[in-house]
């Protein structure tokens, strides 16, 4: 048995998929990755079979400099930068502008690329990250059954009379003006029509017969989908999504801590001070000056801090207490697990491994969906919220104590054993076991007329 999993060259993306084909390998098949070149030594690292496909323009192997990307791709990482300063309405509305270049990057090539690929490795499971645009529009005009993974928000699957980019889940802190929201309203309405006008032409093009879309955005596979996201947060969002939709809870890489001074510390009795780790990502981890902000916090308090500080430099946090823990890149998942809360901009990965860890969390949406994962976390009780852009050092101190002093650690605490318990890659794999038994007696039975034996 051979599993195929299909992925943009972003580490962000790759990680939870990478969880998943750990667990499909433990299973007794063997995992090859496709994505594009500056993911390759992590694949091959992982133990997987790389193949090479190509999605879009960027790329980030872990830690992005704009400095390092391709082409124009650097403007467009300090736009977007530039953006965030400016707060939520100006960056939605950037990433919204954005989406019609980045999302549908050469289709004709990719689906050229994926069709060689399929008839090289013939997989027996395909499955597909779900914000890779391409790669579904590939797989339709194919006619190739496949698994969608969403690694992301539920939200960002669109439902009836919703519109993808736009923030209709947030915190009170991100409050607009009413013009300014019906403005980005119709902008997002706009780049959805038009993308998915695009997203039909293209696969009309390449095969006239494959069904049409009603939105790109939220084209799931029709067999089966899998979220990154625990259904105690966001089962509200049911009636809203596709029947093929499962929430998997979180889908958490495995990656030690082999730097020995980092167990060392890590190690040292720390007199029971809390343990606050920080981490803005990949992209985010450039805002610096709230990084800055966040080590100002919490400079006179008694705990320990960790920071994974990305692209900013250390010299960029002055005034560090030696007793404090800085460097650009640490193994979240394992790192979370000697940790009493986590500050985080709201990623998906950061969250779910968060809650997985059992860690309450106190976030500062930036982008994207970040901002339905920050409301979610606080109305479940499980942390708080504050504005990036916003927030002074001692707002952040005081929301901090308050989520240590508060409910959040026992529930998140109990959450995590649920998770542990029923959720995961595990889980995800026996939904894809199962659905693939279900279209072999199909099969047997003489009803599917699939072009593929494809999870089979």
């Amino acid at each position: 048995m051979r599993a195929l999993l299909l992925s943009p060259d972003y580490a962000s993306h790759y990680f939870p998929l990478s969880a998943l084909g750990r667990e499909l390998r433990s299973r007794g098949y063997d995992v090859l990755v496709a994505t594009g070149p500056a993911l390759r030594s992590r694949v091959e690292q992982d133990g997987f079979g790389y193949r090479e496909l190509v999605l879009g323009p960027g790329s980030n192997p872990g830690l992005i400099r704009a400095a390092e990307q391709p082409g124009d791709e650097g403007e467009r990482v300090d736009a977007f930068l530039a953006a965030t300063r400016e707060g939520m309405i100006e960056t939605l509305r950037y990433q919204a502008e954005s989406r019609l270049r980045d999302l549908l990057w050469r289709p004709e090539e990719v689906t050229a690329r994926l069709s060689a690929l399929l008839a090289e490795v013939r997989p027996s499971v395909v499955v597909s990250d779900q914000l890779a645009f391409g790669a579904t529009l590939a797989l339709r005009a194919l006619a190739q059954p496949y698994v969608s993974f969403h690694p992301g928000h539920p939200s960002a699957i669109v439902g009836p009379g919703e519109v993808f980019g736009f923030p209709a889940l947030r915190s009170r802190e991100f409050d607009a003006d009413d013009r300014e929201l019906a403005n980005l309203w119709e902008r997002c309405v706009e780049v959805s029509e038009r993308f998915t006008h695009v997203f039909n032409r293209t696969l009309r093009g390449l095969n006239p017969s494959a069904p049409q879309v009603v939105s790109a955005f939220a084209a799931t596979s029709p067999l089966l989908t899998l979220v990154n996201y625990p259904a105690e947060l966001g089962e509200y969002r049911r009636a809203s999504l596709p029947r093929s939709v499962h929430f998997v809870g979180a889908s958490v890489r495995h990656e030690p801590i082999t730097d020995p001074t980092l167990s060392a510390w890590l190690a040292r009795p720390n007199g029971e001070l809390p343990r606050i780790y920080v981490s803005f990502g990949s992209f985010l981890s450039a805002r610096s000056d709230v990084l800055a902000r966040i080590v100002d916090a919490f400079r006179a308090e008694p705990i320990q801090l960790v920071v994974a500080s990305g692209v900013t430099q250390s010299e960029s946090l002055p005034d560090v207490p030696k007793s404090w823990r800085i460097q650009p890149y640490v193994p979240q998942p394992a790192l979370l697990r000697w940790c009493d809360l986590a500050i985080s901009h709201g990623g998906n990965n950061t969250v779910t491994e968060a809650l997985w860890a059992g860690v309450p969390l106190l976030l500062c949406p930036f982008s994207t969906d970040q901002f339905a994962a920050a409301e979610d976390v606080r109305r479940s009780g499980l942390g708080d919220v504050f504005d990036p852009n916003a927030a002074s050092p001692e707002a952040i101190a005081d929301l901090a104590r308050g989520v240590l002093a508060g409910a959040a650690p026992e529930r998140a605490a109990l959450l995590s054993e649920r998770l542990r318990s029923g959720a995961g890659p595990a889980y995800a794999v026996d939904l894809i076991v199962g659905l693939a038994a279900r279209r072999r007696s199909v099969a047997r039975a003489g009803a599917s007329r699939a072009v593929r034996p494809s999870l089979a």
